[in-house]
C-alpha cells in the first residue's frame, strides 16, 4: 500500500515537474487572492465585523492553499535532476 502511495506521489511530481509555466500561473494566482485578503483584512479592520474578519480569513486561507502546490511544482522543476536522477 505504502508503494502505491509513493509511486503516485513521484508521478505526480514528474508531471509538476514537466509543467512550470501551469505552475508558475498558479502560484501567482493564489499569491494574488491572499494578497487581495491581506488587504481586506486590513482595511476593513476598523469595522469590528467578526464575520467578515472569519470570510476574510477564509480568503486568504484558500489563496495560500491554492498558491502551496504551485510553489512545490516550481521548485521540483528546479530540482528535478537532482531530485529524479535515480529514476532515469
Amino acid at each position: 500500500m505504502r508503494n502505491g502511495i509513493k509511486t503516485k506521489l513521484v508521478s505526480r511530481l514528474k508531471q509538476m515537474s514537466e509543467t512550470p509555466k501551469i505552475q508558475i500561473k498558479q502560484l501567482v494566482i493564489g499569491t494574488l487572492i491572499s494578497l487581495i485578503g491581506m488587504t481586506a483584512i486590513i482595511f476593513t479592520a476598523q469595522l469590528e465585523n467578526q464575520l467578515l474578519f472569519y470570510f476574510l480569513v477564509l480568503i486568504l486561507s484558500s489563496g495560500v492553499i491554492y498558491a502551496i502546490p504551485g510553489y512545490i511544482g516550481i521548485w521540483v522543476w528546479r530540482m528535478k535532476d537532482t531530485l529524479f536522477k535515480k529514476s532515469n
